[in-house]
Parts: structure tokens; C-alpha cells; sequence
């Protein structure tokens, strides 16, 4: 058997007939001419049989299963191309084939930053290759099958950054490590160079052809290791802060992203919901959200990703869209422990042009050059399978165990594995979360008097005139946005609520809403830190406090201390719809080491996280209707539903159970018949 770096299993069967049957979209995904699919039926098939009679030769014998037999299955996809097909049919056909050939070469959902720089020194894939593996997902997960509008945009470049990448590692193998020739996806609302031709838009349409002068530091830092921007995510349009009532993961300019675990049904959450998605669907090595409140948190756990937040100040926000400088921070989204803290070595450092930033329990602290120096980190050194022995956490918040039994289950297993490597779990009053033991939080209007401030700081600071998506305006202020989106009202489908009440307030310093803003933030930072957070790590003498889904994200956001989310199981109650479910922990400012030493630790005893399935279900849906319709029982009917529900089912078992199902109808209606 050929070795690979990661081999599942699946049970060998009979190869069934494809039934996908997705309509094409209204416009193929094609930004920057990146990724280009055959326009006629003659070129379409040209590129299929020349890539089936490819596949045909590999000896699959040699290959796991699971890995065999996603090949064998698109290869009989190929069988079902008539002379009536469809180019899109025809296209679709060639990725699913190509996704299963590549991932004969490497597992891209479940291999490591490391792994892929392994085979690169091995000789087994190439930069140039991991690129076109990561166009053709995109592309079929874009415009084709499961369609779920991560992307914003690609970087035309980087094809011609990894063939360079290609060139500097066959002179110097020792240069395949960390983030070099790595291929990462961030958030639209972070700055690349015009040069790059990519906008940096927010969402909006008013921002879409904001092409900005300079990278953001922390572009600027992934570029100077290496790595290669493969492009951009969608978003939450402005960050989740421009009306009430809107949509997680939906934006006027890139639409609607969906999440990858069950499309249209599971909350994608925002409002780095393109850089959730997009990795849940391994569309890049890893990506980038951006964090007020929860933006990178939540949407890491909805779409069972390893995300980290970090301290204020840890990371650069230079040269990315604001919404709140109190509590901004960008932070990695990845599927294992290990490429979020390889990528957080690469963005953390300290940038002049960065806002001021404080730190302490009363806000004393100036993190400057020399303070940030002495708290930075390699992180991956703390990538310890024994990183939970002799630490102490306590429980913040426990699920309900009546209206959540299954997250609660959960709960209760992650305690008794973090007990089990090592940590002592102490809970608050009575068994009790220590939630309970603190102040509520205090009424508060910051992210509204700062995103006055700190967009308006932002469309003043830009070097080339941002210009909207009719190609002729100009935007010079917040309240040109809001004007040009009057004058698209049939396109701004939630409204502008929260940009126009922003734009009400004065923040001229003396004003009453610049005291009322200093007022609130210093309370927001003593009920956050010292009345918070700090006063449970202290009386309990804890190194973090746990919970579960996001329990700690809103105190966390408010003092600027980091917390990572970690995969910890799946929802299995009625109406939880399998959506994933994360452990997460937060700590006290500048513990980023502690947090990746102790969630690694847990993320190796644990291993729950699965891939999303990525199939489309429709036709398999349609055969349990008619089934069900005509009183038909039995296993197969059974064995369908259950695949049917099931978030992690691929387009093989998906097709392989619809196939059995109608076989079995079809059946019992001729002998019917008959």
C-alpha cells in the first residue's frame, strides 16, 4: 500500500452512478481570470477525457480505500457525460474527478502546514501544485456542487509566486518550512498592495474598488516568510456592524456565505464567515479572520476549526478595515493547533503605525516596542501532547443540561479528558460556573463611538481614492458610504441601521459623546479585567477559564485577552443538525503560549474533528420523498436517511446510498406493477 501522510478508512463497495445535479449558477466564478472553466462542450470534454483517461491508469490498488474510491466514484461520473450535457455538467464532472485525484497526492483536509512542507521536500508535490489543488477546490465549491461563497477574490499572482517559491526551494530545500510557499486565504477587510490587484472592501459596495497603496503589517509579514496570499474571503459586510436583523456571513457585495458542515441550514456565523467556511472546506492551508466580537471565535467552532484570538496589541490592525480599535485583533483560523501557531509566529509584531495600546487590569501598561518584544513567542515550540499537566482551569459556564443535552455531554467529556492529561478543573460556587461570581456587563456604546472614529480615520488615511462599485464615485467619509447606499437601497437588502447611527455621534474630543465614550470604555475594562477575568484567574489561581461555544468570547473581546477554540464534538440532539461544537479557553493578557500548549494537548487526546462532507443531497432527497411517499420501508431506507442527515457524508456515500435506495424502489414498483 502506498504510503500517505494521512489515510482514513471506508468500507470498499460496488462504484455507483453519479446523481449530482446542481444547476449552474448565474455567473461562473472566475475573479481576476484565475480560474477559468471550459466555455464550449468540445474544449469541456476535451479537458475531461484527458484527465479520465489519466485517472484510468493509476493503479488504485495502491492507495487506501477511502481515497481509491473517491476516484473510482468520479471516474463513473464520467460514464454518466452524454451528448445532452451540459459544459457546466461537463466542468463539474472534470473537478470532482481532479479533487480525487489530487487528494491521491495529499489529503488536503487533513494534512498539516508541516506535512505539506515535508512532501514538498520530499519531491511529492510542488508549490505550483498545492495552488492548482486549492484553485480546483474553489472552483468546485465556488461555482459548482456545493456552492458556499467563501471567496471574495483571488490574488492573480500566485501561481507566479509559488513557480518562484518552486525555484528557491530546489536551490535551497531547507527553505520548505514554516509559512514559506504556503498558500493562505484572509478576510476582505484586510489590506493588500494595489499591486496585487485585489480590493479590500469590507463587503460593501461602497468600499468595492477601494484598491489600498500598501499591505497591512501583517501582510507584509507573511509576505517577508513567504507565504502566498491566495486571495480573499467573504464576509460579514462591515464586520457584522452595519445594521440590526442582518444575515451572519451575508454582504451586499459578496453575497451570502454558507456553511460548509450544512449549507443554508447551520449559521455560518460572522463575521469572518468566509475565513470559516473557506477552511472548513479546505479551500487554503489555513486563513485569516478578524476579531471585535467573536469574529474569529464563532465562526471557527461553526465550521469545526481551530481558531485563536489574541491579546490586544499581539498582532498588528494596521492597514485593515476597523470596526472597533477597543477590541480589534486578526487572528489564524485553521484545522489543527499547529498551523494556527505557525501562522501567529509569522503575524505577531509590534507596528509603529498601529494604534496606541493598553494593557493591565486598570489599563496602565503601554505596550510598546519593548514590552511586546519580551511577550512574542515561536509558538510552535509550545506544541506539547503533555501541555495540560499541572495546569489549573476553571469552568466559566456550564451548558444547560436540559436544553442541551448533547453540548452538555460534551462538556462534561471535555472535562474528563483535560483532567486526564493533567489539568485540575475547579468550578465556581455550589459546582456552579464562576459566570455567576462577577458583575453583568455594563451597558455600553463603545463599538459605536469608536467605528465613528476609526472609519472615518481609516477612508481619510488612504493614499489612492477609494472608489464605489459604479467605478465613478468617490468615497471620502462615512457619510458618503451611507449616501451611496441610498442610492442602492434595492441592493442593500438589511439596511444601514448601525452605520447611520454611528454617524450621529460626535466624537470631537470635550464632546458629551467623546465623555460618555471614555466613560463607558474605562467601565467596560474594570467590569472586563479587574472585576472580571483577572479576579477569577486570581481567587481560583487558574491559568484559564473553559466553557463551551463561545461562553467566555464577550468578557474576553472587552479586555482584549486571547482565547482559542478547539473542535471538541458534534451536536447528535433532534434539531441540533449535527453542527460542530468547540471547547474554548481564554486567558490572561499575552498567555497566547499557554493557551496553544494547553488546547494542543487536548486537541491530540481528542482527534474529533471531520472534515465536512461536501455533497449535494438533492437527488438523494427527491428518492426518500418518493420513497416514503410510496410507503416503501426497510434498510435501504433507513441507511439513506441516515446518510442523508448525515454532515459528514461525501458525494460517494451520498450517491452510493441514493443508488440503493431507488434500485430497492424501482424494484418493489415493477413487481408492483407487474
Amino acid at each position: 500500500m502506498k504510503k500517505m501522510k494521512v489515510i482514513g478508512a471506508i468500507a470498499a463497495c460496488a462504484i455507483c452512478v453519479s446523481m449530482v445535479t446542481t444547476a449552474a449558477p448565474a455567473s461562473a466564478f472566475v475573479p481576476n481570470g484565475m480560474i477559468k472553466s471550459s466555455v464550449t462542450a468540445t474544449d469541456a470534454l476535451k479537458n475531461l477525457y484527458k484527465l479520465y483517461h489519466e485517472a484510468k491508469a493509476i493503479n488504485l490498488a495502491a492507495y487506501p480505500a477511502e481515497y481509491a474510491n473517491q476516484v473510482k466514484h468520479a471516474i463513473s461520473m464520467v460514464n454518466d457525460i452524454t451528448p445532452n450535457s451540459t459544459v457546466y455538467k461537463i466542468n463539474q464532472t472534470r473537478l470532482h474527478l481532479q479533487v480525487a485525484v489530487d487528494t491521491l497526492k495529499i489529503d488536503l483536509q487533513k494534512s498539516s502546514i508541516a506535512d505539506i512542507q515535508e512532501a514538498v521536500k520530499a519531491g511529492e508535490i510542488t508549490y505550483a501544485e498545492l495552488v492548482n489543488m486549492y484553485l480546483t477546490r474553489i472552483n468546485l465549491y465556488s461555482s459548482h456542487s456545493v456552492q458556499i461563497n467563501a471567496i471574495a477574490t483571488l490574488n492573480p499572482k500566485a501561481l507566479a509566486l509559488a513557480t518562484q517559491a518552486d525555484k528557491a526551494v530546489k536551490a535551497d530545500p531547507s527553505k520548505a518550512t514554516g509559512m514559506f510557499g504556503i498558500p493562505v486565504l484572509i478576510k476582505d477587510n484586510i489590506g493588500t498592495t494595489k499591486a496585487d490587484e485585489m480590493a479590500t472592501t469590507a463587503g460593501s459596495i461602497a468600499l468595492a474598488n477601494n484598491f489600498v497603496a500598501d499591505d497591512a503589517f501583517i501582510v507584509s509579514q507573511l509576505k517577508e516568510d513567504g507565504a502566498i496570499i491566495l486571495g480573499k474571503t467573504n464576509l460579514s459586510e462591515f464586520a457584522n456592524f452595519i445594521t440590526s436583523g442582518m444575515r451572519n456571513g451575508y454582504s451586499t457585495l459578496g453575497g451570502q456565505v454558507l456553511n460548509p458542515y450544512l449549507p443554508n441550514v447551520l449559521d455560518v456565523s460572522g463575521s469572518s464567515s468566509g475565513s470559516g467556511a473557506a477552511g472548513a472546506a479546505a479551500l487554503a492551508a489555513i486563513t485569516i479572520g478578524s476579531e471585535t466580537s467573536g469574529s474569529i471565535l464563532s465562526p471557527s467552532f461553526r465550521n469545526s476549526l481551530v481558531g485563536l484570538k489574541p491579546t490586544l496589541g499581539l498582532v498588528s490592525r494596521s492597514g485593515i478595515i476597523p470596526l472597533a480599535h477597543s477590541q480589534d485583533v486578526a487572528g489564524p483560523m485553521g484545522r489543527n493547533v499547529a498551523d494556527v501557531a505557525m501562522l501567529l509566529s509569522s503575524i505577531q509584531g509590534y507596528d509603529e503605525k498601529d494604534l496606541y495600546i493598553n494593557m493591565g487590569i486598570d489599563n496602565e501598561i503601554v505596550v510598546d516596542e519593548a514590552y511586546l518584544a519580551d511577550k512574542m513567542e515561536n509558538y510552535t515550540d509550545y506544541l506539547k501532547e503533555d501541555g495540560l499537566k499541572g495546569k489549573t482551569l476553571g469552568v466559566y459556564r456550564i451548558p444547560d443540561k436540559e436544553t442541551q443535552p448533547d453540548i452538555y455531554e460534551v462538556f462534561m467529556d471535555s472535562i474528563r479528558v483535560l483532567e486526564e492529561q493533567g489539568a485540575k478543573i475547579v468550578f465556581g460556587k455550589d459546582g456552579d460556573g464562576m459566570m455567576g461570581e462577577i458583575p453583568s456587563a455594563p451597558a455600553s456604546k463603545v463599538l459605536y463611538y469608536d467605528f465613528k472614529q476609526d472609519i472615518e480615520s481609516y477612508i481619510q488615511s488612504q493614499k489612492n481614492p477609494i472608489i464605489a462599485s459604479d467605478g465613478e464615485t468617490e468615497i471620502k467619509s462615512l457619510s458618503d458610504v451611507i449616501a451611496y447606499n441610498k442610492k442602492n437601497l434595492a441592493l442593500l437588502k438589511y439596511g444601514q441601521t448601525i452605520l447611520e447611527e454611528s454617524n450621529g455621534y460626535d466624537m470631537t474630543p470635550g464632546s458629551d459623546d467623546y465623555k460618555n465614550y471614555e466613560s463607558q470604555r474605562a467601565a467596560d475594562i474594570e467590569y472586563s479585567r479587574k472585576n472580571g477575568i483577572n479576579y477569577l484567574l486570581d481567587k481560583y489561581e487558574l491559568d484559564g477559564l473553559i466553557g463551551m461555544n463561545g461562553a467566555t468570547t464577550g468578557i474576553a473581546a472587552k479586555a482584549g485577552y486571547p482565547s482559542i477554540t478547539i473542535p471538541a464534538g458534534y451536536r447528535t440532539a433532534e434539531g441540533g443538525n449535527g453542527e460542530p461544537i468547540g471547547l474554548q479557553i481564554t486567558g490572561d493578557a499575552f498567555s497566547e503560549e499557554k493557551l496553544i500548549e494547553m488546547g494542543y494537548a487536548f486537541e491530540q487526546a481528542t482527534k474529533v474533528r471531520v472534515a465536512p462532507g461536501m455533497a449535494v443531497k438533492d437527488r438523494l432527497k427527491q428518492i426518500i420523498d418518493d420513497a416514503t411517499a410510496e410507503g416503501f420501508t426497510g434498510e435501504a431506507l433507513e441507511k439513506a436517511t441516515s446518510v442523508y442527515k448525515n454532515n459528514f457524508a461525501t458525494q460517494y456515500d451520498v450517491d452510493r446510498a441514493g443508488n440503493s435506495l431507488y434500485y430497492k424502489l424501482y424494484t418493489q414498483l415493477m413487481k408492483d406493477l407487474k
